[in-house]
């Protein structure tokens, strides 16, 4: 006579739970407490139930290896060219890629986490913020369930994930005293969001600065914008406006500053000639638009891409390497200047 099969209902009854908390169990869904989730796995091993469409699937990833990088703005070249170091690094050990943009919404960036959960191996990511607890508890969960997640360039506070990130903070204390040495003391700066690591890093290196030379952080030249071009657009255009002393303009990434400059020739402005500007990252071609050559941070790109790919690889084929201590790398970019930074000749 043959035995009758274990169903899920049958592992439900068991684990006291409903059928529906087993199935999620097994598809690897989210909402479920770890304990329980082992609880379960422990019955359906004890009784040999496997769910074949789950078994193909976990093969199936095992032996085609799949990673999920998700960047904060596909349309910024620090992601584009960082990814462009990142993929063929994976390559190299069999690892494929899909790129996800969340455009700078974490609400977007919650939609593609769902959607990954189940298809991919591991993850990169450059979270949005490290303030909205929702996203940052689903990556715990991933991350709980043995999905491997490393940060990159953005950071989640105590979260415990392994993350290679830039130095924000001193970068921005050196771009804004480049300022002041060429005698600006009316320096505005375009912030970004600051609940991101880049946005408070590069405010407080701002401040911080102008703080050494005795210079008040006034309110005024603070505009808080989203690291898109658009929105520093706008913000400069009010800032020129408004404060018209104003005689330099730090800028908290190279989207925001693309945005700035638009704003200052749109204005019938030149830089350096009327005002000064600094972007922590490259703005190549924008500079060739408008005829200027712009004072900017070379951003560590290439190491922190390999770097990143190096510790996913670690994590997915790394055998006994995979439970060492979480790994936290920190790079330095390198300060050019290039003129824009001069104290503007035609306020003199």
């Amino acid at each position: 006579m043959n035995q009758r099969k274990v169903s899920i209902k049958d592992i439900a009854q068991e684990a006291k739970v409903s059928s529906a908390t087993v199935s999620r169990v097994f598809s690897g869904g989210a909402h479920v407490s770890e304990q329980t989730r082992e609880q379960v796995m422990e019955i359906a091993r004890r009784q040999g139930y496997e769910p074949k469409a789950y078994h193909k699937r976990l093969q199936a990833r095992t032996l085609n290896p799949l990673v999920g990088i998700v960047v904060a703005d596909l349309r910024n070249p620090f992601f584009l060219e960082m990814i462009e170091w990142i993929e063929p690094v994976l390559a190299r050990e069999g690892i494929d890629t899909v790129i996800c943009n969340s455009n700078e919404s974490t609400q977007k960036e919650i939609r593609i986490l769902s959607m990954l959960k189940s298809k991919v191996n591991g993850i990169i990511i450059s979270p949005i913020s490290e303030n909205v607890e929702y996203n940052i508890e689903f990556l715990r969960e991933l991350s709980a369930s043995g999905m491997p997640v490393v940060l990159i360039d953005r950071d989640i506070k105590g979260s415990g994930f392994d993350g290679v990130f830039q130095d924000n903070y001193n970068l921005s204390v050196e771009c804004v005293e480049a300022l002041l040495r060429a005698g600006h003391t009316h320096i505005a700066t375009i912030a970004g969001p600051i609940s991101s690591k880049p946005g408070v890093e590069r405010l407080n290196g701002y401040m911080d600065a102008l703080s050494a030379h005795g210079i008040p952080a006034r309110k005024e030249y603070i505009a808080y914008g989203d690291f898109k071009t658009e929105s520093a657009y706008q913000l400069t255009s009010e800032l020129l406006e408004n404060c018209p002393e104003i005689t330099a303009l730090f800028c908290s990434n190279n989207m925001m500053a693309v945005g700035a400059i638009r704003a200052i020739y749109d204005k019938g402005m030149r830089i350096p000639q009327d005002i000064a500007l600094i972007a922590p990252g490259s703005v190549h071609g924008i500079d060739m638009i408008y005829d200027v050559d712009i004072t900017e941070v070379e951003q560590p790109i290439e190491q922190m891409g390999e770097e990143v790919a190096g510790m996913m690889i670690e994590k997915l084929l790394g055998g006994k390497k995979r439970g060492r201590a979480v790994r936290r790398i920190t790079y330095e970019g390198r300060l050019v200047l290039r003129g824009s930074e001069r104290y503007p000749e035609n306020r003199r």
